[in-house]
């Protein structure tokens, strides 16, 4: 059968030599191959695969990473939490909002629509997988190419199934006699497919305690297992989910980082890391400090991450008791005293120490203070996660080094003790795997005791605060089918910190609706994106549309 491969009088193939020594980011550029030459040889196809591996998503804000194919973090030139109650963008000409927080994406106007890159990573694994099983490479060679195409394939369906539900499944390169107008596949058969992927990739991949550092960013058996858990837990699959989580937890492969503030300025290799991309900051870096440090310690740019009011108000005491409880302590004159350390980490405030002095915040003329001026916080607040304190003054796009970090250990228990609290409630198993997040934050145990309801409403808080800014916010807020509750029409809180008495610390305050900005609005339908109109047009067997589009 004719199949559509990569035919080196259409395009250019870009191979990279591959050094132990430099390890999984170094490449150079070779000439154009044949593609005989390129399926037959380890270092010209395990560069195919690390084009293929770009396609792995990036959260960072993406100007300057110019080895990634897809649009800036997923979709967006921002970070996609600065889109849900926790945190807010700046900036009106951001995509935030101009069209998602309004309520106006639609099938033609989507700034989070990945449709075409995701079917581009799916057609390159598909072209590997259908080259490499002819190659005259060694066995062992071969199988795990093949595992990795597989791997970073069901990710890619992973993707678009969250985005858009239904899509056209296209196991194989697809002949040009065969019909290119798909229809779409239920979605419940596309996450059978991821499940069926991942755990093939699973089966061959290398553990990690095979892998040499100089192969850090390659897929490993846990990472399989740990997405495969993920995507289970989207589709409701939750045995499954848990089952696949609980295999990662027993396989012990990784730890939990002992410093949380230091594991989000890496550059690769943290213990609690199962799954990253790498950048250098030279051939390949991304804009994170750029976009986001205060403007005080730029003077340019900066500042499009602020926090909320309500996001710092839902950090608990360090005794484990929310601030509205009155035994909690907490001192409404000195707010950010005694708080979960993980608050610490994440949200600069007043009097907060960063990059070798204090934050200034105090309104109205404060270096770091809200609405001073177009470049300064509209909340009050800045973030200190992510934040490389080592990076010079001025550090531009794409010369940020800190690896983004799509999958850790903290997720996967978290995933795991959602999953299994709702397969059989808040056993033992739950309790660990929380508990075990909550103790490296320093935070006291849960109770015992608490309902199937009441532990989700704890998971629920704790991946909030765990996993804040990494995107999970977006998406759970989608999947658990709570974004009108917690986002319609809403305006958030910001801060202003009036003054400081010098002597006891106390604050003088002044809460402020953040209507500068318009209201968010979210309805049932924003759970999915709209297929794009273009694809529709191109092909009609993709219609219906998803619901309220």
């Amino acid at each position: 059968m004719k199949r559509i491969k990569i035919y080196t009088s259409l395009i250019v193939i870009f191979a990279f030599a591959i050094s132990c020594e430099d390890g999984f980011l170094e490449r150079e550029p070779l000439d154009i191959i044949s593609e005989d030459v390129v399926y037959n040889d380890q270092g010209y196809v395990e560069s195919v695969l690390y084009r293929l591996y770009n396609y792995m998503p990036i959260g960072f804000p993406g100007r300057g990473q110019s080895n990634h194919p897809g649009k800036d973090a997923n979709g967006f030139s921002s970070i996609l939490d600065n889109n849900t109650d926790i945190a807010m963008t700046k900036s009106g000409w951001i995509e935030s909002w101009k069209v998602i927080r309004p309520g106006l994406i639609d099938p033609t106007n989507n700034p989070l629509d990945n449709w075409g890159v995701l079917y581009k990573g799916i057609f390159l694994a598909n072209t590997i997988l259908s080259n490499i099983e002819d190659s005259e490479l060694d066995a062992d060679v071969k199988t795990r190419i093949t595992a990795e195409a597989r791997f970073v394939k069901a990710f890619q369906y992973f993707d678009l199934a969250r985005r858009y539900g239904a899509v056209p499944l296209i196991k194989e390169l697809q002949s040009i006699d065969d019909d290119l107008l798909l229809a779409r596949t239920p979605v419940d058969e596309i996450y059978a497919y991821i499940d069926e992927e991942f755990t093939a990739a699973a089966a061959d991949l290398p553990s990690v305690s095979e892998l040499p550092d100089s192969e850090t960013g390659r897929a490993t058996k846990e990472a399989a297992w740990a997405f495969n858990g993920r995507a289970q837990l989207f589709a409701k699959n939750y045995a499954r989910s848990a089952e696949l989580s609980k295999a990662v937890i027993d396989g012990g492969g990784y730890t939990l980082s002992s410093d949380y503030e230091g594991l989000f300025q890496t550059y690769g290799g943290d213990p609690e890391v199962i799954f990253e991309v790498l950048f250098n900051g030279t051939d390949k870096g991304h804009g994170m400090d750029k976009v986001m440090l205060p403007f005080s310690y730029r003077a340019d740019w900066g500042s499009q991450c602020n926090p909320t009011q309500e996001f710092v108000d839902s950090y608990e005491m360090a005794n484990g008791l929310p601030i509205t409880d009155p035994a909690s302590g907490f001192n409404p004159l000195k707010p950010y005293e005694g708080r979960d350390s993980r608050f610490y980490a994440t949200v600069l405030f007043q009097g907060a120490e960063f990059m070798g002095r204090e934050m200034d915040v105090i309104f109205p003329d404060g270096v770091d203070a809200p609405l001073r001026t177009g470049l300064h916080s509209i909340t009050g607040y800045y973030i200190k996660k992510f934040m490389d304190q080592s990076a010079p003054f001025g550090v531009d796009f794409g010369q940020s080094k800190q690896s983004w970090i799509e999958m850790r250990l903290a997720e996967v228990l978290l995933n795991y003790a959602e999953a299994q609290n709702e397969v059989s409630g808040p056993d033992a198993s739950v309790y660990a795997a929380i508990n075990s997040v909550r103790t490296r934050a320093g935070q006291p145990d849960l109770a015992m005791g608490l309902t199937k309801a009441d532990m989700f409403d704890a998971i629920v808080h704790e991946r909030k605060i765990e996993l804040a800014l990494e995107g999970h916010r977006f998406w759970d807020l989608k999947r658990w089918n709570m974004g009108v509750e917690v986002l319609n029409n809403k305006i958030f809180t910001g801060m202003k910190v009036l003054s400081v008495d010098p002597v006891t610390g106390e604050m003088e305050l002044e809460p402020f609706p953040v209507d500068n900005r318009p209201a968010t609005i979210y309805s049932e339908k924003f759970n999915l994106f709209p297929i794009p109109q273009g694809e529709i047009e191109k092909n009609p067997n993709l219609l219906p549309q998803n619901p309220g589009y």
